[in-house]
């Protein structure tokens, strides 16, 4: 039977494993949360256990009852500093970290540190001796060797590398994130704190504080629980959304300093170490004139170019942040990659212009074809085909406007002498420089058209008949005052013309046009070289 001493130590560990074995029943309640929750909850047990066998060897009286509660201590301690390492991987979102192999390799110095321990009396290395209490009490003084403090270092670096994890997070901008990661840092740290104030001997002889300060941590633990909600309301959004999401988010204060920034931003940027309260100007060059914008609104959107390793553009949407008053605290900045877009709105312009260019060409090329369609090759006049489709919308509109169109036909006379006396590159010349003569005469609004080998059309729109010949007598004379020269020759050549009027001579093209031919031949007939026309009865 074992003998045992009741003191105040008992006490407190008893109750350390009391509020720890609540507190994890308590986290057990909200496992399905999150993923933390389930090293929490061992961590809690395994503090639990550790205190609960503390306990019994504070409580103990016989040296080797004493010695065996303190081996399973070393359990226990193992124990909690390794859940507390996973623990605080899986509350900061890093436990992709723990893959089966990197577990288990967690697990191999605390379980060769109980190794150690449970070997001792083989090699002594964790305690070279033991000495009663000089007070008298059942307190044992355990005299330290090298494997203690091997033992402690690893209990520093699990501890340490779990407190580095959390206090990253715990400098991040959520209000409830930081409250949470403090809160369970000091935690953390109280224990630490009693285990090196025992290592450097400040705590009474062979008093070992470091289990009975987990009766503060699992009090920390509860109101963390109970009052900042941890697991229902760990704030992983942040994580699983900000910094995860491809979009970049800046948060800056009124200062134009960075408050959070996501990894996404940080790439989109182009900054590979961004700072904590940094200012903006540094990492966003182009931070000067957003502020000229969105001082005007309370939100802007733009587009910058960022000349990085990888040139991009990039859209940038600032909105001002206020507090309860309405006053200015800061400023969100959400950032979007569309430099694929930007490149396609690109192209797709420069394909635009491209096609208003080939558009522009096809015109062009349509008013040629349409241009070679309506003239003449040889004289550049327009052609038969634009007279029989202009003389009737001339001869409708004046009917509509109650007008006049004068129409006439000149031939140059005695052609097929001029061809077979000069040639028909002489013939082509002469026709070429009645033509000229006709465009002479554009001004008075006639249209003049190649009728048909040496026949040419006139039509002048609102012209009365004694006008019309005028016009006529002017270019027959002007034509017979010409001499056209060709190689070393001079080619002197005539015109006959037939002339009639709408709607006096003709309501149709058709019956204008006979009438016209009419005068023409009556005018050949009377010895060419003169112009005619038929009287009206």
């Amino acid at each position: 039977m074992m003998l045992v001493q009741q003191n105040i130590y008992f006490v407190i560990l008893s109750l350390t494993a009391i509020i720890s074995a609540i507190v994890a029943f308590a986290a057990w309640q909200r496992r399905s949360i999150s993923t933390a929750s389930s090293p929490f909850i061992f961590m809690m047990l395994a503090i639990a256990g550790y205190a609960t066998v503390a306990a019994m060897e504070a409580v103990a009286i016989m040296l080797p009852e004493k010695i065996f509660w303190s081996k399973l201590e070393y359990v226990g301690s193992g124990s909690v500093i390794t859940f507390f390492l996973m623990f605080a991987l899986h509350f900061t979102n890093k436990n992709r970290w723990l893959t089966p192999r990197n577990t288990a390799l967690l697990w191999v110095i605390p379980t060769f540190n109980v190794a150690l321990v449970a070997t001792n009396e083989s090699h002594s290395l964790v305690w070279s001796d033991f000495l009663p209490d000089p007070n008298g009490s059942n307190i044992v003084i355990y005299q330290h060797g090298i494997g203690f403090f091997w033992v402690m270092a690893f209990v520093y670096v699990y501890t340490l590398a779990g407190i580095i994890i959390l206090l990253k997070k715990a400098l991040l901008p959520s209000v409830l994130y930081r409250q949470q990661s403090w809160i369970v840092l000091a935690g953390a740290g109280l224990p630490l704190l009693g285990a090196s104030l025992y290592m450097l001997n400040i705590t009474p002889p062979g008093l070992n504080i470091t289990p009975m300060s987990f009766m503060l941590t699992g009090l920390t633990c509860f109101v963390n629980l109970f009052r900042f909600r941890m697991f229902d309301l760990l704030p992983v959004a942040r994580d699983t959304l900000i910094e995860k999401m491809s979009d970049g988010v800046l948060v800056l204060d009124h200062k134009n300093r960075i408050v959070d920034i996501n990894p996404a931003a940080k790439h989109l940027i182009g900054a590979k170490k961004v700072h904590i309260g940094q200012f903006a100007e540094l990492i966003l060059p182009q931070w000067t004139e957003i502020v000229k914008l969105y001082q005007k609104d309370e939100s802007v959107k733009t587009q910058i170019f960022i000349d990085a390793v990888t040139p991009r553009y990039v859209e940038i949407l600032v909105s001002n942040l206020h507090n309860n008053r309405r006053k200015l605290t800061g400023h969100l900045l959400i950032l979007r990659d569309i430099t694929q877009q930007y490149q396609a709105d690109l192209e797709l312009r420069r394909a635009n212009k491209r096609l208003q260019k080939q558009v522009i060409k096809i015109e062009k090329l349509q008013a040629q074809l349409r241009e070679q369609a309506i003239r003449d090759g040889l004289t550049g006049l327009f052609n038969r085909r634009y007279f029989d489709e202009t003389l009737p919308q001339e001869l409708i509109r004046a009917a509509r406007d109650c007008d006049s169109v004068a129409v006439m036909i000149m031939d140059i006379d005695y052609f097929k002498h001029i061809n077979d006396t000069f040639g028909h590159q002489a013939g082509d010349r002469v026709l070429q420089t009645f033509a000229e003569l006709l465009r002479q005469h554009s001004d008075s609004q006639g249209i003049f058209c190649r009728y048909g080998g040496e026949e040419f059309v006139l039509v002048f729109p609102g012209m009365t008949l004694e006008k019309a010949f005028q016009e006529a007598e002017k270019i027959r004379l002007s034509f017979q005052a010409i001499r056209v020269q060709f190689v070393d020759q001079e080619i002197y050549a005539t015109v006959s013309g037939g002339l009639g009027v709408f709607p006096d001579h003709g309501e149709t093209s058709h019956d204008l046009l006979a009438v016209v031919d009419k005068a023409l031949y009556a005018a050949k007939l009377d010895g060419r070289n003169c112009i005619k026309y038929v009287q009206n009865s």
